[in-house]
C-alpha cells in the first residue's frame, strides 16, 4: 500500500498554510517568520503548534482564531490551492490499495482534495491525526492507517514532504521516500529527508514513480 502525505506532496499547500498563519498570528502580536514557522512546525498538528505558540505568545489564543484561519484558508483556496504537478497522473499509476495519512484536520483535508481533484483516486481513504493520540513524529497515524486499510505496516510504502512525517513512518516500521517537489521546500532539504530515515529523495512525481517499486506502481 502506498500512504501519501497531502500538504506538499498531492496538495501544493503549505506556503499558502504558512502565509494564512503569519497574518493572524501577527494580528496577536507574535511577530514568526514564514521561513521559522515551516521550520518548527512543518509536518505537526495544528493542536501541537498551536500549544507551542501559545507558550511563546505566553497566553491562549482567542476562541475565533481557529475560525478566522479555516475562513481564510477556504476563502483563498478555492483560487489557490492547486495539486503538485504530476500527481493526478502518479496516482492513475498506483496499482492496489492507497490512502492519506495527514497531520491537517479532516475537514480541511478533504476540502484540499476535492478543491485539487484529488479526492476520487482515495474512495474515502482519507486519515487525520485527529483520531489519534499523538501526531508526527509519532507513528499514530500511519498504524493507524494500515489498520483501517488492513495492510501490514511492513507492507506499507510512505511518501513525505517533513522530517516530522519521515521519522513517523521509520518509527511505523514503513518504507518512506522523501519528497520535494512542491513550492515550499528546495531540492537541498532532501538531505534531511533521508537523514531523519528517509531511503530515497526526489524532487519530482516522475522521479517517484521511477523510483518506486513495481508492486506499488505500474511502469511503462
Amino acid at each position: 500500500m502506498v500512504i501519501f502525505d497531502c500538504d506538499g506532496v498531492l496538495v501544493d499547500s503549505e506556503v499558502l498554510l504558512t502565509n494564512v498563519h503569519v497574518t493572524q498570528l501577527r494580528k496577536l502580536g507574535l511577530n514568526i517568520t514564514h521561513a521559522e514557522l515551516t521550520e518548527r512546525f512543518l509536518g505537526v498538528t495544528d493542536r501541537a503548534m498551536h500549544a507551542a505558540l501559545e507558550a511563546d505568545l505566553g497566553a491562549p489564543f482567542p476562541d475565533d482564531y481557529d475560525r478566522e484561519v479555516k475562513a481564510e484558508l477556504r476563502r483563498r483556496g478555492a483560487r489557490e490551492l492547486h495539486a503538485v504537478p504530476g500527481a493526478a497522473a502518479a496516482l492513475r499509476r498506483v496499482h492496489g490499495p492507497c490512502c492519506v495519512a495527514s497531520s491537517s484536520a479532516q475537514a480541511e483535508l478533504e476540502f484540499k482534495l476535492d478543491a485539487t481533484g484529488l479526492a476520487p483516486y482515495f474512495s474515502g481513504n482519507v486519515f487525520s491525526a485527529d483520531v489519534v493520540a499523538a501526531g508526527k513524529p509519532a507513528p499514530d497515524i500511519f498504524l493507524y492507517a494500515a489498520c483501517a486499510m488492513r495492510v501490514a505496516p511492513a507492507e506499507c510504502l510512505v511518501i513525505e514532504d517533513s522530517v516530522n512525517g519521515v521519522k513517523a513512518a521509520v518509527a511505523a516500521g514503513m518504507d518512506v521516500i522523501g519528497f520535494t517537489g512542491a513550492s515550499h521546500l528546495t531540492p537541498a532539504y532532501g538531505d534531511r529527508l533521508l537523514a531523519a530515515g528517509a531511503h530515497a529523495a526526489v524532487g519530482d512525481f516522475g522521479s517517484l514513480t521511477r523510483l518506486v517499486p513495481e508492486r506499488f506502481v505500474q511502469l511503462d
